[in-house]
């Protein structure tokens, strides 16, 4: 029995791979720099923790929340 059409069925779209690329990137952004990881803001232009992943793939600097967490219970 050939199983050919399950294969064909199961293999994903070059562009639904790209999704969970940019979902992977995305998350492992959200946890090196200590932001809360929501799938939802994947591609959300307004959302400022997605802002600042794309300054992060444009070179830019960005504040990393751990530092600044770590300073708020510092001074607590």
């Amino acid at each position: 029995m050939s199983h050919a059409w399950l294969k064909k069925y199961l293999k994903m779209k070059p562009e639904v791979t790209k999704i969970f690329e940019d979902l992977e990137d995305f998350r492992l952004f959200c946890v090196d720099f200590g932001h809360t990881f929501n799938e939802a803001h994947l591609y959300n232009k307004h959302n400022p923790i997605w802002k600042d992943y794309q300054n992060i793939i444009k070179g830019r600097d960005v504040k990393n929340m751990w530092w600044i967490d770590a300073e708020k219970m510092r001074n607590a």
